[in-house]
């Protein structure tokens, strides 16, 4: 028996918290929404613009496709409810650029909930694919979606 024994990390159930948002996933009414919630706080500390939200945004881009495939295999499906990590990384990449204050925060929330659900071009083709890499695409490109409508709002109104 060796005298140190390396404990195997538990990636499992590591991955499967990452995915859910530490369980926000599995709550049983709009689980999206609630995981779209939780990258406010990141926005909040990073604000929007700087490397701290920039270091958020690629720790959860990171995070999302390897715990989003994890989650998958213990479910069997497709793309399972549970997963809102991917709504974490399509909400920070829709605050990408865009500093932090409540009416921006409202309205670019709004943004990426619709077009989340919405989906069209390029954020309809991923879902409509198979693959964990897909499940966390379609929510980026409403992400880009949203930050983008953000922008010809605010140029619009001045």
């Amino acid at each position: 028996m060796p005298i140190f024994q390396v404990k195997r990390f538990q990636g499992r159930l590591f991955f499967r918290a990452v995915a859910s948002g530490l369980g926000v996933g599995f709550m049983p009414v709009a689980p999206g929404t609630f995981g779209s919630l939780l990258a406010l706080p990141l926005w909040f500390w990073g604000g929007g613009t700087g490397l701290v939200h920039y270091c958020a945004l690629a720790g959860v881009l990171l995070l999302s496709v390897p715990s989003a495939r994890v989650e998958m295999r213990e479910t069997g499906r497709r793309d399972p409810p549970s997963v809102v990590i991917d709504e974490v990384a399509g909400m920070l990449l829709a605050a990408t650029g865009i500093p932090w204050g409540w009416k921006p925060v409202l309205l670019l929330f709004l943004l990426f909930r619709f077009f989340d659900i919405v989906k069209f071009g390029p954020a309809a083709w991923a879902d409509a694919r198979e693959g964990a890499m897909y499940v966390v695409a379609d929510d980026l490109a409403a992400g880009v979606y949203a930050n983008l409508a953000y922008r010809g709002i605010a140029w619009l109104t001045g």
